[in-house]
């Protein structure tokens, strides 16, 4: 980037690491384990709703209908049936689990953003001038420009952020073409 700022993008890791911390966080989850952010005191800032409810209810309709559906399946095709049920459904609960164990981070140390599982930006706290809270819905997904701020980037999942930071210096930013 030119300007000695060391930043750290991950913006879409291998599926075999997706699996990984997707299956990790499930059972970190389930087993209520702690969340470590290092020895310093980090604020932790959940990820917008807007995603986090989406899978809620597209999980929680699954298992309803998940048996509405085997009532229908002839009988020797059942467990077939439920075997095929278990993967939306657990992929369900593993997004809502590492979105909330892997959320944006602000330590002493760093400023990590993250979008659950599929990736993140982690830039050292020093070259952040200010990190707040800031709910805002901007059109698109994944790594954009701000359509009324030429200096401003937005990074997440769906179209809502809620975390603005500000870097300083400012580190010049190109994003790629898709």
């Amino acid at each position: 980037m030119g300007t000695g700022v060391e930043v750290a993008v991950t913006p879409k890791p291998p599926l075999r690491d997706r699996a990984v911390l997707l299956s990790g966080s499930l059972g970190a989850w389930i087993l209520r384990r702690p969340l470590r952010y290092g020895a310093d005191h980090a604020v932790r800032i959940r990820h917008s709703a807007e995603v986090r409810q989406m899978v809620v209810v597209l999980t929680l309709t699954e298992v309803p209908l998940a048996f509405l559906v085997s009532d229908i399946v002839p009988p020797p095709a059942r467990p077939y049936h439920a075997v095929l049920e278990v993967g939306p459904i657990q992929l369900g609960f593993s997004v809502l689990a590492a979105m909330a164990r892997h959320p944006h981070v602000i330590s002493s140390s760093v400023v990590a953003l993250r979008t659950g599982f599929l990736g993140e930006v982690v830039l050292p706290r020093e070259s952040v001038g200010s990190a707040s809270r800031g709910m805002r819905t901007i059109e698109g997904r994944g790594l954009r420009r701000v359509p009324d701020d030429p200096t401003a980037v937005a990074c997440s999942v769906g179209g809502s952020v809620n975390v603005r930071i500000h870097l300083d210096p400012p580190v010049p930013f190109e994003p790629r073409r898709r």
